[in-house]
């Protein structure tokens, strides 16, 4: 029940006086500085009209305090970075229909709002009084995605939502080292953010949030991570992408932090050879490939993998589902396909949403209540093997059709993964003004160390895919940009993030280097 939880974590901070709480790069908040902030907000709050709280800022103390007096005081909440557009923050603003904002600095805010200034609030006494009847069924914080068009869909979480995650997810999270860290890369604006702080102070250890400047910049985390003997990392959650980033520095081993020895890897396709990585730098370390879109309140499969799965070829397996999450297969027809076949997943129980906002929102066509039970058709390309484990194809939407060819974007990335030049592929449409689908580029991360040749990658990926739906551009990154978030940030990929040689634009299919390659393995 979401009552006993909010007791279980009104007693953590009551109880744990100086111990650490948050960690960022300028300060260590200890648990009776949090419950005194965020007494201090209760009280505030008492002003405020009724309603949902929009709060605005970036990982200060004061923000995650607001959120945790939203849920003491039984308010729902969504939250904005500062770094948000403001046409995308009013419309936040606007769909979860907000009544206030509680803002922690001096940024440009949506307009129409009573605001809360949060560090303006003195500390109190802390009560942390729960405000009665906190029904499951209501909302406890909203999500906000883009989709496909850009516009912002918000996503509620309710509290009977974030219950089924906590009732598997605390125990499993508990099990690492109970004084030890754990270490909070993406947004408090995704999903991820909130998987990674309300179990982790609900079981009284410290969460080290890293600042998004240092996303490309391994050390400068290193140093965060290090500088204190109390708040010594036992657990990460990340996307691939900012783990394959860390992992250009080799300080990002078991020798620096003795400690992490639990991963969390989602958001992203997990590479093997990233896997194979973390198990050489942290040999007793467990690793988990993670997937769970934010419509299943962002986990619903946890799958440790071992070193025999990382050689298996093919995608990585993600496993059955945990907690009380269940899944099927489906073909285009709606029916329930046989193991081993390709069709979309869907999932269901009750850590899935029953609605986005706003209300009228096309998407909200993937959900629906069969028998009573949430249900979210997700749009992931996906089949069973044998043994009932779930194995990610990738998105229904990345797959494109190139001269009368259905590709798998996917798969292109897998297979240039697979040369033993490469450490990341990102594969990439080109669309002329009418959205068709005219070419495909590739922008490759060699592994350090390796020579990656154009012309040898090229016949490597001509002995598993057809020349006419070869790339026809091929690009170089030192570093894949991330966001906020973790993730791949394709927009500032496409943008230069790469060697932009430009193709010769007349080379036919027969031409490419890797057609070359074939004949000749014909011969």
């Amino acid at each position: 029940m979401f009552e006993t939880f909010m007791t279980d974590l009104r007693e953590t901070l009551l109880k744990g006086a100086d111990n650490p709480a948050l960690v960022t790069s300028e300060q260590v908040i200890s648990f009776a500085d949090l419950a005194a902030q965020v007494e201090g907000i209760l009280q505030a709050l008492t002003e405020m009209p009724p309603g949902l709280s929009l709060i605005v800022g970036h990982k200060e103390p004061a923000c995650i305090a607001a959120m945790i007096a939203c849920a003491f005081s039984g308010r729902a909440f969504a939250f904005a970075d500062r770094a948000t557009p403001m046409d995308r923050m009013q419309q936040i603003a606007a769909t979860a229909e907000a009544s206030h904002i509680l803002a922690y600095g001096e940024e440009v805010l949506p307009e129409g709002l009573p605001v809360l200034m949060l560090k303006d609030l003195p500390a109190r006494s802390p009560r942390l009084e729960i405000a009665p009847h906190l029904s499951e069924q209501d909302t406890f914080y909203v999500i906000f995605t883009s989709g496909s068009t850009g516009t912002p869909k918000g996503v509620p979480i309710s509290r009977g939502n974030y219950m089924a995650l906590h009732r598997w997810y605390a125990p499993l999270l508990g099990a690492v080292r109970p004084e030890g860290a754990h270490v909070n890369h993406a947004s408090m604006a995704f999903d991820m953010g909130m998987f990674d702080l309300w179990p982790t102070l609900s079981l009284g250890r410290p969460v080290q949030l890293l600042n998004h400047v240092n996303n490309i910049m391994p050390r400068n985390n290193i140093r965060h991570l290090t500088r204190d003997a109390a708040t010594t990392p036992a657990s990460w959650a990340s996307t691939p992408s900012l783990l394959q980033l860390m992992c250009t520095d080799p300080q990002f081993s078991a020798e620096t932090l003795p400690d992490l020895r639990f991963f969390v890897v989602g958001g992203e396709m997990l590479p093997g050879a990233l896997v194979q990585e973390l198990q050489q730098r942290f040999p007793k370390a467990r690793i988990f490939n993670g997937y769970g879109p934010s419509e299943a309140t962002c986990a619903t499969h946890l799958y440790p993998v071992s070193a025999a799965d990382t050689l298996a070829s093919g995608p990585m397996k993600i496993g059955a589902c945990v907690g009380e999450n269940r899944m099927q297969i489906i073909g285009p027809d709606g029916q329930e396909v046989g193991a081993g076949e390709a069709g979309e997943l869907v999932l269901s129980g009750p850590q899935v949403i029953t609605h986005y906002l706003p209300a009228d929102h096309p998407a909200n066509a993937a959900l629906s209540q069969p028998d009573g039970v949430n249900t979210y058709r997700t749009g992931d390309l996906a089949r069973l093997d044998a043994a009932g484990h779930l194995v990610l194809l990738g998105r229904i939407d990345r797959q494109v059709k190139l001269l009368g060819n259905r590709i798998e974007l996917n798969e292109i990335e897998r297979i240039a993964e697979g040369s033993i030049w490469v450490r990341k592929a990102v594969c990439l449409p080109q669309k002329d003004a009418t959205g068709r689908v005219t070419g495909l580029q590739l922008f490759v991360e060699p592994l350090e160390g390796q020579l990656c040749e154009r012309q040898a990658l090229l016949a490597h990926m001509g002995k598993h895919l057809a020349a006419q739906v070869l790339p026809r551009e091929l690009h170089f990154v030192s570093q894949f940009p991330v966001t906020t978030n973790g993730k791949l940030d394709t927009q500032a990929l496409l943008a230069g993030g790469g060697d932009r040689a430009q193709p010769d634009r007349s080379m036919s299919p027969a031409q490419h280097p890797a057609a070359t390659a074939i004949k000749e393995a014909v011969k």
